[in-house]
């Protein structure tokens, strides 16, 4: 498999070290275009470490690149260096294409590189304060040249040269807390080989997909098994990122979807990842936006789809006692939360109080000031409160079944009251409950429901769901493409999403619209198949957007594919 490295980070399951081709700007920043060493640790101000430049005399030279998930080739006519993964924390290259590592020292603070000694093996400590991370590199074969210029703490520049007159191998390691040299030499071919056998292990333990859609799977495959991190800092069990091109975080609806993928054949890591936010939840119940190994962001939250996820792990994972246990209090308290905190007029429909929120950040069903009422919500928490009724019956819980089971017949029927006009959802703001006029896709999420919505209600859903409203030759628009607010990359204003997608079909397919689900799952599998694993997708030409290498719409295409193909 070969895969394009402005689009898909090289990287291996663990690290928090990658390698991107970039171009001339990188998260607003002005940059010279080159394939640059990388750290995704959530406490780096920038997240470039070094750009690798191939020269020679000491002059820039041309080069072209081949990427697959055991190494990266930098090669010109006549010679080529390798990079692969000895382990999540030391790179290893090797080759005989001359190079220079610019470790971007200019116009930043405390960026240097020093001499170190071990014994008798010498090493260059870099220290990159802008990315927080030091790493130590090694010649285990060749020579290395520090050219740098000093001056009152920090570099104003440093490059550290690789001779090509002969074959090197340098051997790269992250020095992030603390560092002792291993005394080992590494065998480059050995490390290649054992990272291609890691990926093929991963893909294997992957649901099964149809074979036109292989191609799809293996790079969906490789987005989830690089986008895995070992437990650092905040974070206390391997997570998945979002990617590891620049939204280095777990959301907190995000993860529901990573979480799916891996539960057929992966248990533990699919339970870390249904966990993970799970362990920075608040007394009140709260459970922040987002985490990463740094930070924790509690401005917004996301919408409580853990049920939802919850009833779909335990259709295809044998839980223990102490899961559902464990699932069913961390449940129960986000569900209060949402009941205590987020229904401010008292009236029983919980409110967003942004649309970050949501999910669906700046969706036209937000176009008034917040506090905003939808029925998506009103949905997920009916969802959530059944499934906790289910869970409670497991564990010889009746008197919080009955509990549970009361108050989700009760926000239903609020939900169909109060955001439904003529069997058609609406979107409702302010503490007047006033209608908000928009045609955003979120609208329809209440079909999630499946069968627990009555059968009119149902049939008006899916009538507008699979007209020409939404739907385009590429799958479902999150805004009407009909619609005067629709924008070709307009976020939830019009891209296809894989989370909208899956939510969307999982209802139909309860519903018993088979053909339809499978109607557009090949659509989305073949939007993949085209264009990768993009954050969101033009609903009208199928180009890929935004981030390129986003792990729920790998994992989303490859249990959709399985599920419903």
């Amino acid at each position: 498999m070969k895969f394009n490295l402005e689009e898909i980070p090289f990287s291996t399951r663990g690290s928090y070290m990658v390698f991107s081709k970039l171009g001339k700007k990188f998260q607003g920043e002005e940059i010279q275009e080159g394939i640059y060493f990388r750290n995704v640790h959530g406490s780096a101000v920038s997240s470039l470490v070094a750009r690798i430049v191939p020269q020679k005399n000491g002059q820039e030279i041309p080069y072209q690149y081949e990427a697959s998930p055991q190494e990266v080739k930098i090669y010109d006519d006549e010679h080529c260096c390798r990079i692969t993964w000895q382990d999540e924390k030391t790179v290893l290259l090797e080759g005989d294409l001359p190079f220079y590592f610019d470790f971007l020292a200019e116009g930043s603070s405390y960026t240097f590189a020093q001499p170190w000694k071990v014994g008798n093996r010498d090493f260059y400590l870099v220290n990159c304060f802008r990315g927080n991370s030091r790493y130590m590199i090694r010649s285990q074969k060749g020579s290395l040249q520090l050219k740098q210029k000093w001056r009152e703490g920090n570099a104003e520049y440093s490059y550290l040269y690789v001779n090509g007159d002969a074959p090197y191998m340098l051997v790269l390691e992250e020095n992030f807390e603390d560092w002792k040299d291993r005394g080992e030499d590494y065998d480059y071919t050995y490390a290649a080989q054992k990272q291609k056998q890691k990926f093929e292990e991963f893909y294997a333990l992957m649901p099964s997909v149809p074979d036109k859609y292989q191609d799809a799977a293996e790079i969906s495959a490789y987005v989830d098994w690089t986008g895995m991190v070992s437990p650092c800092g905040l974070l206390k069990r391997e997570a998945m990122f979002m990617s590891k091109n620049w939204m280095c975080n777990v959301w907190s609806w995000d993860h529901c979807f990573n979480a799916l993928a891996l539960a057929y054949h992966c248990p533990k890591e699919a339970w870390d990842q249904f966990m993970v936010l799970f362990d920075f939840q608040k007394e009140s119940g709260n459970i922040p936006d987002s985490v990463n190994d740094t930070k924790v962001i509690h401005n917004y939250c996301k919408p409580p789809i853990h049920g939802w996820t919850l009833r779909k792990l335990m259709k295809v994972m044998d839980l223990s006692v102490e899961q559902l246990k464990e699932a069913y209090e961390k449940l129960g308290r986000w569900t209060s939360w949402w009941l205590n905190y987020r229904d401010e007029n008292g009236d029983g429909l919980c409110e967003y109080s942004h649309g970050n929120d949501s999910g669906w950040d700046n969706a036209t069903a937000f176009d008034h000031l917040p506090p905003v009422t939808l029925p998506d919500l009103a949905a997920f928490l009916v969802l959530q409160m059944d499934v906790l009724s289910e869970v409670a019956e497991k564990l010889n819980e009746q008197a919080d079944a009955k509990m549970w089971k009361n108050r989700a017949n009760e926000m239903l029927n609020n939900m169909l009251d109060v955001l439904f006009e003529n069997g058609q959802p609406v979107a409702r703001a302010g503490f007047d409950m006033h209608k908000v006029e928009n045609e955003s896709l979120i609208l329809y999420l209440p079909i999630v429901l499946g069968k627990r919505l009555p059968e009119g209600t149902r049939k008006e859903l899916i009538q507008t769901l699979e007209s020409d409203k939404f739907q385009t030759s590429y799958g479902l628009a999150t805004e009407s493409w009909h619609s005067k607010e629709y924008e070709s990359d307009g976020y939830w204003r019009g891209p296809i999403w894989a989370p909208s997608t899956m939510l969307i079909l999982d209802g139909l397919k309860e519903c018993g619209e088979d053909t339809f689900v499978k109607d557009m799952t090949e659509k989305f599998c073949q939007l993949v198949q085209k264009s990768g694993c993009a954050e969101n997708f033009n609903a009208l030409t199928g180009e890929g957007l935004r981030d390129r290498a986003y792990t729920w719409t790998a994992s989303v295409m490859l249990v959709m594919a399985h599920e419903y193909l």
